[in-house]
């Protein structure tokens, strides 16, 4: 017997289930941490403090921990001064405002061909949130002469910067993989969508080769708003893709002209059928979203209910892929986030964007458990 749909007592979405529904709970949560006060949360980081050693059990005191970095961006220099007493390394985002004295210990560390491959890749992720000129130059210096601990890491140092935001190239030049804001996409009317900067899911009348499938654009962005100069696109971009192909081969790319079209660049045929119908996209290009008003911060959406959001950090379900552009070889930019489950009905995963502005390349990812 099938079960019988009942409505979020909340939004109104439809759930199976008495109460409210796994979006809006995490937004009352989110609100719950915007709420405190300033002595509130500086209480909370010391309860944190004292309880630092149970972050790596992944229970609920990491859990406060990570709201208060997503949705209040608490400076954490005490934090990494706790976990790092404790020897507590496995949670990179303690480290994003680790003070120099930490910063220098870990590198030290790192100097050294008796660190474990697997402790190495923990301090590698730590330096990578702290960031700064000493570490990049370290990590340069890792990836061009591999220490003992390498053998055994799957990627290079090169890899491991691009979870806090910032990579290199081949010839060794610093290259920012995340904008230095970020917009939340929120609720909105349809006439709100139609004015909005940004949209997500907008039909293009295209079917795709391989599967039959409706060809849409994942997201449309207005450069020009000024909520969005952080962007530095100067016209509007759109990110075209066959929603039902691209999940299934690892992602694809797309070329696009400012203010003008996008195209899809070819790709092989991975042999599957279209599993998305044509009302399934309707309902995705009926979603309402739109961009929020006031910026919030990086890691914002960083979280497993953060939602769809413009720049930032994204909550990679799997681990931080930043593509190399298939022109120019050099690491992307990571733009955008879409949380399937808010604009399609019981689908799962998030799609990413990617960008290179210089050869006005997008690249569409997606990741699910």
């Amino acid at each position: 017997m099938a079960r019988e749909a009942k409505q979020c007592k909340q939004c109104g979405r439809k759930i199976y289930f008495d109460g409210i529904c796994i979006s809006c709970r995490a937004e009352n949560e989110r609100k719950e941490i915007l709420d405190l006060s300033d002595w509130e949360v500086e209480e909370k980081i010391g309860e944190i403090c004292g309880r630092v050693k149970e972050i790596e059990e992944w229970k609920e005191i990491y859990d406060l921990c990570m709201k208060l970095i997503r949705y209040r961006d608490i400076n954490t220099c005490r934090i990494a001064e706790a976990a790092w007493k404790e020897g507590v390394i496995r949670c990179q985002e303690l480290y994003k405002d680790a003070p120099d004295r930490i910063v220098d210990e870990m590198i030290k560390r790192l100097g050294d061909d008796v660190t474990d491959s697997r402790t190495a890749g923990y301090l590698l992720l730590c330096l990578a949130q702290a960031g700064g000129e000493k570490v990049f130059r370290a990590f340069l210096d890792w990836e061009r002469q591999p220490r003992k601990w390498r053998e055994k890491l799957y990627v290079g140092p090169a890899v491991y910067a691009t979870y806090g935001g910032w990579s290199f190239d081949s010839e060794g030049n610093y290259l920012e993989t995340n904008f230095g804001k970020c917009y939340p996409m929120v609720r909105g009317t349809a006439e709100e969508k139609g004015k909005s900067p940004v949209k997500i899911g907008v039909g293009t009348g295209e079917r795709c080769p391989h599967c039959g499938g409706r060809i849409m654009n994942l997201l449309e962005i207005d450069g020009c708003d000024p909520r969005l100069d952080f962007l530095g696109i100067d016209g509007k971009v759109k990110a075209k893709c066959c929603p039902n192909c691209f999940p299934y081969d690892e992602g694809g790319f797309c070329r696009y002209e400012i203010d003008g079209e996008s195209e899809i660049i070819p790709y092989e045929k991975n042999g599957f059928e279209a599993c998305l119908e044509d009302g399934d996209m309707e309902e995705m290009e009926g979603n309402t979203y739109v961009l929020g008003d006031t910026s919030v911060p990086l890691r914002y959406a960083a979280d497993w209910e953060g939602g769809s959001s413009i720049g930032g950090f994204a909550f990679w379900i799997q681990d931080c892929e930043i593509r190399s552009c298939p022109c120019c070889g050099k690491p992307m930019k990571y733009l955008a986030q879409i949380q399937w489950d808010t604009v399609m009905d019981g689908m799962e995963g998030n799609a990413y964007i990617e960008i290179c502005k210089e050869c006005k390349i997008m690249a569409v990812l997606h990741q699910q458990t």
